[in-house]
């Protein structure tokens, strides 16, 4: 693994990046024996309304709290989002892009030089039938697809947290996640 690797997620209020960035975290703390951090980015956010969260994950000590502004990998929990936001803003060449959608990476139209993977993770959730307040659960089918896309840490580390955050439907969410590692498909440019 790099010294420190940067992650900015993007979603809508209500659809669980804040929680997939603090998963993800956990997984790397607890049981990978990384050093982490994980921050919402909040303003006048409502329910549906674009969001960010932050992680960042090393071997070493990390220092910086401060927002991410050039991440290794973006995460996009809506595809809405790709119309909406610039959500390649200040992503290195070479970057990954884990987007939540049935097309392909190639059909997104991105840009060649990132790595672009994509998992259908609405419709892994609607088959589950993972849904919380009526919204369809999305963190953590795009936690098994990021984990495709690169393993920042084992996929048994991310269930793990998974269970123990979900306990009514721990079992399903890890399922989920491990449905979405499956089913990712890359591009890799």
């Amino acid at each position: 693994m790099e010294d420190v690797i940067e992650i900015r997620w993007h979603g809508r209020g209500g659809q669980g990046a804040i929680t997939a960035a603090q998963i993800l975290a956990e997984a790397a703390s607890v049981y990978e024996d990384k050093w982490v951090t994980a921050s919402p980015s909040f303003g006048a956010e409502r329910r549906g309304a674009p969001i960010t969260a932050s992680t960042r994950l090393s071997n070493s000590k990390i220092k910086m709290r401060s927002q991410i502004i050039t991440p290794d990998i973006v995460i996009v929990l809506d595809p809405t989002l790709l119309k909406d936001v610039d959500i390649t803003a200040g992503l290195k060449d070479g970057g990954i892009i884990v987007v939540n959608s049935p097309k392909s990476p190639s059909e997104l139209n991105l840009d060649k030089k990132f790595k672009v993977f994509t998992a259908d993770c609405t419709h892994i959730a609607l088959k589950l039938q993972l849904l919380a307040s009526g919204q369809v659960v999305l963190n953590t089918p795009i936690l098994g697809a990021l984990i495709k896309a690169k393993e920042l840490v084992k996929l048994e580390s991310i269930k793990k947290v998974i269970q123990e955050h979900f306990v009514k439907d721990g079992g399903k969410n890890a399922q989920a996640a491990e449905m979405a590692f499956q089913s990712t498909k890359g591009d890799e440019n």
